[in-house]
Order: structure tokens, then sequence, then C-alpha cells
């Protein structure tokens, strides 16, 4: 009887919050794109139009944040087709074999200063390397359609070159025709499912 007390006290004392809670992207509301820099003197932007996410995290304890996210690598759009037809090709991100990005997340740290970082495995063109970066997540909070929603904003940089996107053309000047640097811009707004 005693141990059987000490079983439902124990049960009675879990946090009632532990629920997972999962959020869904909402596309109309997110953007996934990139900056890349070239001849030196200026960046070519583009981004992603077809992605899919799903977000889970304990009631609202931010640091329980998991995230898994696929990206369509042929939606990429960078407003010049002729472009984006060699972006899509063989030498950059060859979406005939290769036709999704992934993010998988694997811990969400917070630093010193109280900056929520996230780790995960990231795959581009079938090559796996885990990123490290800050990420902001607002929320969760009612919008005005009284959904519960959460927002996301981050901003990180890969080297190409990790991923086997090696196109290393160099001008005259032995400058780079296009730069080593991704800059990944995301902004996104997730709804609660």
């Amino acid at each position: 009887m005693k141990s059987s007390l000490l079983w439902l006290g124990f049960l009675f004392s879990l946090p009632l919050n532990a629920q997972t809670v999962q959020y869904q992207l909402d596309a109309g509301h997110t953007y996934i794109g990139f900056d890349v820099e070239r001849f030196l003197v200026g960046e070519v932007s583009g981004r992603f139009n077809k992605f899919s996410a799903v977000i889970s995290m304990q009631a609202d304890d931010l640091s329980s944040s998991q995230a898994e996210v696929v990206i369509q690598a042929s939606s990429l759009d960078s407003n010049n087709d002729i472009r984006d037809g060699h972006l899509r090709g063989e030498l950059w991100l060859d979406t005939a074999t290769h036709p999704e990005i992934h993010f998988k997340s694997t811990a969400i740290d917070t630093t010193e200063n109280g900056e929520l970082m996230m780790s995960g495995d990231f795959t581009i063109k079938g090559v796996t390397q885990m990123v490290r970066f800050p990420v902001e997540i607002l929320g969760p909070f009612t919008d005005p359609t009284q959904h519960v929603a959460l927002g996301f904003k981050a901003d990180f940089s890969i080297n190409r070159f990790d991923y086997g996107i090696a196109f290393d053309r160099q001008m005259e000047e032995g400058v780079p025709f296009i730069g080593e640097e991704v800059k990944i811009k995301i902004r996104a707004l997730a709804y609660q499912i």
C-alpha cells in the first residue's frame, strides 16, 4: 500500500506541461533563402519555394525544440531561368540525382549570454555535415486567427565545397568566379497541429 501511494505521488508530481506539441511550417509565411558572392562585387540571392518541416517541443520549453526540414532542391529560384538551370545541374545541386535537401536537428543549447544554438545534420547533394547556428524562437503565441504559432529566425553560413559543390572557375586575376561561402537565411512561421 505504501509503495502504491509513493507511486501515485510520483505521478502527480510530474510536470503537466511535459507533453510534446508539434508544429508545421506555413509555406506562405516562410522564407528559406541564400546568398553567394559573385565576382567579389555583389551577391547572387535566391530562395527555395517548396519545403516542409515538422517542429516539436515540450509545451513551451524552447530548449526542447526539435526540427526536421525537407527542401525540394529543384524549387530553387534565383530570378534567372538560365542560372537556375545551371544551379540545378550536376556541377551544383544535381537535383535529378539528389532531389531533396535535409536538415534534422540533434541538439539545442543555450550560450552563456542566453543565445539559443541549434545543432543538426545538414544534407546537400547526398553529403551530410553537422552544423551549429544561432536560432531565435518566438512564441508560442496565438495569432490573430486564434491559431497557436511559433516564429523562427536563423542566419548561418556553410562552405559549399564541404558538400561536393566544387565549381571552382577563376577569373584572369585568379579571383574566384563564385565564392565558397553560402549564407543561409531562414524566416519561418509554424502552426500547431
